[in-house]
């Protein structure tokens, strides 16, 4: 009774703490994610809305396999998006998103830096003016509340222009160079530097922007930038499926599961922790309280032995070896038949073999005191010498010599 008072008293505790932690202001999580189900500032749950508007998608598919695996393996035949800080592509993913392309499909890229493979097989360079640190939330937020603006120009496939404006940081990497006949440039900062690309192979286009931010929630819900999003998004053909792969910014994540769900509130974190402690540390001294001493209990004698031996004791004190030993060899062929369930009556060589086999004993052991009990049954009177050499048998035998 007195331990559950514990229980329940660890339980109040733990319920005090999970509220109080919920009632607390949470601090906005400016991660960059990219995540289609994270609702923070720079997940991309808002995009993802738009996309099942622009495609008529029950849902908008997203994917945490590389580019190679959705190619080649799986050999999927939907657009592509990407999002990423960083784009780094080894060789594989690069071959497979260039056979996509030449395939007839539209690939969309966006990052603020590109790998060395993709800008050196393309000829195009790109430049980041700005590197944020990612784990500091305090440079990110003054960066949007400044009021520098910088006006980005978007050429439409029609032929006319929008102009959007961004915040500074959602601009801070464009293009610093293009060298090929098979790039068009699409869209510019109002300082004249492109920040989308469109790069033309076999039947298909692949798009590439150094404005991956603009994709999510915090400039999708932006009334001056919400509409850059949706432009770009346009680029694809309505009447084909758009899957959105993650893998570049999150890993093998794959879907969030439950638990993974309630470990991403740091509260309910804590509460989960505290409490598999408190379970484990009671189920600790619960236990050993409760243990007792466990007796030593000797093994059973064998009583049967021990007849025999006394009652060999005293036959050989009388002298009379052919009764002693006829009384030890009826004691023996009973052992036999009770324990290895083996008939005495014909002690041949399969007998032997078998008894053998069952017994564990030594077969020199076993073969020998089954000559000598013949041997002993056979004549009238038997030597001292041949009783003691049974009874060294027999002992052998019982796995008492």
């Amino acid at each position: 009774m007195k331990d559950k008072k514990y229980l329940i008293f660890f339980i109040a505790i733990i319920t005090i703490y999970v509220v109080y932690e919920m009632q607390k202001p949470t601090p906005e999580d400016w991660t960059v994610t990219f995540h289609h189900r994270d609702r923070i500032p720079f997940g991309t749950l808002a995009t993802h809305d738009l996309l099942k508007d622009l495609f008529d998608q029950q849902e908008a598919p997203s994917s945490f396999k590389t580019m190679y695996e959705l190619v080649e393996q799986e050999e999927i035949e939907d657009n592509l998006l990407v999002l990423s800080s960083e784009l780094v592509l080894d060789e594989n993913d690069f071959s497979s998103l260039l056979t996509h392309v030449e395939k007839g499909h539209a690939v969309f890229l966006a990052a603020q830096d590109f790998s060395n493979r993709l800008e050196d097989s393309l000829h195009f360079e790109t430049y980041l003016e700005q590197r944020l640190n990612p784990a500091d939330f305090t440079q990110i937020v003054n960066e949007l509340a400044e009021e520098t603006k910088t006006r980005v120009r978007f050429a439409q496939p029609n032929g006319n222009e929008k102009t959007f404006i961004f915040p500074s940081l959602a601009t801070v990497a464009y293009f610093s160079k293009v060298e090929s006949d098979s790039i068009t440039e699409m869209a510019w900062r109002e300082d004249g530097k492109p920040v989308l690309i469109k790069y033309n192979s076999g039947q298909g286009d692949l798009y590439l922007s150094t404005m991956p931010l603009a994709f999510t929630n915090y400039f999708v819900l932006q009334e001056e930038t919400s509409a850059y999003a949706s432009s770009l998004l346009s680029l694809f053909p309505e009447e084909e499926s758009l899957v959105h792969v993650e893998y570049y910014q999150m890993g093998k994540l794959e879907s969030r599961s439950e638990i993974r769900a309630l470990l991403s509130y740091p509260a309910l974190r804590w509460a989960i922790y505290i409490l598999l402690a408190t379970v484990f540390i009671f189920l600790l001294f619960e236990s050993k309280r409760r243990q007792r001493i466990i007796a030593v209990i000797p093994p059973v004698k064998n009583a049967t032995l021990e007849f025999v031996n006394t009652l060999g004791q005293l036959y050989h004190n009388q002298k009379n070896h052919k009764n002693l030993a006829q009384k030890r060899i009826l004691f023996w062929k009973d052992y036999v038949r009770s324990h290895y369930t083996l008939r005495t009556d014909k002690l041949d060589e399969p007998f032997k073999l078998e008894l053998t086999r069952k017994s564990g004993a030594e077969k020199t052991t076993v073969f020998a005191l089954v000559e000598l009990i013949e041997r002993a049954e056979a004549n009238n009177m038997i030597e001292e010498g041949e009783l003691l050499m049974m009874e060294k048998l027999m002992n052998e035998f019982y796995g008492i010599a």
